[in-house]
C-alpha cells in the first residue's frame, strides 16, 4: 500500500493528528530561512520524539546543515533525511549517521535518464514540480504521466510522488503514477505550518483508497 509522508510539521498536536489518521512519516524542515515551516534543529529533535515506532521522522535539510548537526543528528530519533545539495558519498553518508536517504528531484525535462542518475545511491527519488526560483514546495502539481515514466526508469529506487498533492487530487496521481509513496504539505494546512487534521486524515484516506484499486 502506499507510504503516506505529511510534511512541513511545526507543532506537536500536528504530529499527532497525522500518526493518528495512518501516517507513515512525518517531516521536519530545516535548514530552509525563507519557508514558513522552517524550523530550528532543536525544535526538530523535539518534535521527532513524540514519532512512535514504526512512524519514520524525516529530516528535510540541506548538505551544509547535515555537516555541521551531524554529530547531534544521531542522538535524535531521525531516521530518514531528504537531503538538498551536494551529496558525494551517499553510501558512506549512509553509514555514517545511520539513516536512510531520499534524493529531491525536481521534474523539469522529459529526459528520464537524468532523474536515473539522481536516484543512484540512494534509498528514493522524490519527484516536485518545477518553478523557477524554487528548490521544491511549490504547490503547483507535476507532470504525473512524466512521473510515471521517472517511476519506471529509476526502478527499483522508489519513486516517491509530491507537488501539489491535496485530498482533491491524491486519488487520481495514485492511480496515474502508482508511486510507492506521496508527500503533502501546503495541500492539508490551514495556514501555512498548521495542518487541518481533518484535510491530513482525509488525504490518508483517499490515497490508501486508490492503492487498493
Amino acid at each position: 500500500m502506499v507510504w503516506v509522508k505529511i510534511c512541513g510539521i511545526t507543532r506537536e498536536s500536528d504530529v499527532a493528528s497525522a500518526v493518528g489518521a495512518g501516517a507513515d512519516a512525518v517531516g521536519f524542515i530545516c535548514g530552509f530561512p525563507a519557508s514558513p515551516r522552517n524550523i530550528s534543529f532543536e525544535r526538530v529533535a523535539e518534535l521527532a520524539g513524540e514519532v512512535p515506532p514504526f512512524v519514520s521522522p524525516v529530516l528535510v535539510t540541506t548538505d551544509e546543515v547535515v555537516e555541521r548537526r551531524g554529530s547531534e543528528l544521531r542522538e535524535t530519533q531521525i531516521n530518514t533525511l531528504q537531503l538538498y545539495g551536494i551529496v558525494v558519498d551517499p553510501d558512506r553518508l549512509r553509514k555514517t549517521l545511520g539513516v536512510r536517504l531520499i534524493r529531491p528531484y525536481i521534474v523539469k525535462s522529459e529526459d528520464v535518464g537524468l532523474a536515473k542518475v539522481e536516484a543512484a545511491g540512494f534509498d528514493a527519488l522524490l519527484t516536485d514540480t518545477y518553478v523557477p526560483g524554487k528548490q521544491g514546495g511549490s504547490g503547483s502539481a507535476s507532470d504525473w504521466r512524466l512521473c510515471r515514466r521517472i517511476r519506471d526508469a529509476i526502478l527499483p529506487v522508489p519513486l516517491m510522488l509530491s507537488g501539489g498533492l491535496s485530498p482533491e487530487n491524491v486519488a487520481e496521481a495514485v492511480a496515474t503514477v502508482r508511486p510507492f509513496a506521496v508527500d503533502v504539505s501546503s495541500g492539508v494546512e490551514r495556514s501555512p505550518g498548521v495542518k487541518d487534521a481533518g484535510r491530513v486524515a482525509e488525504f490518508i484516506r483517499r490515497a490508501k483508497e486508490a492503492d487498493l484499486r
